[in-house]
C-alpha cells in the first residue's frame, strides 16, 4: 500500500517538469515575436508565425469595429513603419494540448517610449516540424482607464 502511495508522489515532480517545457517553448516564440516587432525585423517575425494566420483587434470602447489583418499584411505594415514599438505582457496563462497551445495575458503597448494602449492578448499556436508557430493573435485595445502595469514604467 505504501508503494502505491509513494510512486505517484515520486513521479509528480517529473510530470510537472515535462508540462513546463512546452509552456516555456510557447512563451519563447511569443517573446521572439515581440522582440522582432520592436526591432522591426520582419524576417525574424515571419519565423514565429504561420503564413496563413491573422491578427484580430477589438476596440473595447466600441469606437471601431473588430478588424482582421493577415500575417503577411502585418509584416508589410511593420516594415514600412519607423516608430519604436514595445509591447510588454505579464501573468501569461498558457495551455498546451499536444500540438496546439493558447496563451492569454494582459499587456501594455508603447510607441516611441510613450504609452499607447493596453488590453488582453490571445495567442493560438501550432507545433509543426519547425516547432511552435503563432497561428493567430486576437487582442483587445483599450486607450483609457488602463490598470497600472505591474512592470512599472517603460525603461528607455
Amino acid at each position: 500500500m505504501i508503494r502505491t502511495f509513494l510512486l505517484p508522489c515520486f513521479l509528480l515532480p517529473f510530470t510537472t517538469l515535462a508540462q513546463a517545457e512546452p509552456k516555456k517553448e510557447v512563451l519563447a516564440v511569443i517573446d521572439r515575436f515581440f522582440s522582432a516587432m520592436t526591432s522591426r525585423d520582419t524576417a525574424a517575425m515571419a519565423l514565429t508565425m504561420v503564413r496563413e494566420g491573422s491578427l484580430h483587434v477589438a476596440s473595447l470602447d466600441g469606437s471601431k469595429a473588430a478588424r482582421s489583418v493577415p500575417h503577411t499584411d502585418y509584416l508589410v505594415m511593420l516594415a514600412k513603419g519607423t516608430e519604436r514599438l514595445v509591447e510588454r505582457y505579464w501573468d501569461p496563462a498558457v495551455r498546451v494540448d499536444g500540438t496546439i497551445a493558447s496563451v492569454t495575458m494582459p499587456y501594455d503597448f508603447h510607441v516611441d517610449g510613450k504609452f499607447s494602449h493596453c488590453g488582453i492578448d490571445l495567442f493560438t499556436l501550432v507545433k509543426g516540424p519547425d516547432g511552435w508557430r503563432i497561428a493567430g493573435v486576437a487582442y483587445t485595445r483599450q486607450v483609457e482607464n488602463c490598470p497600472p502595469s505591474p512592470l512599472g514604467s517603460l525603461k528607455p
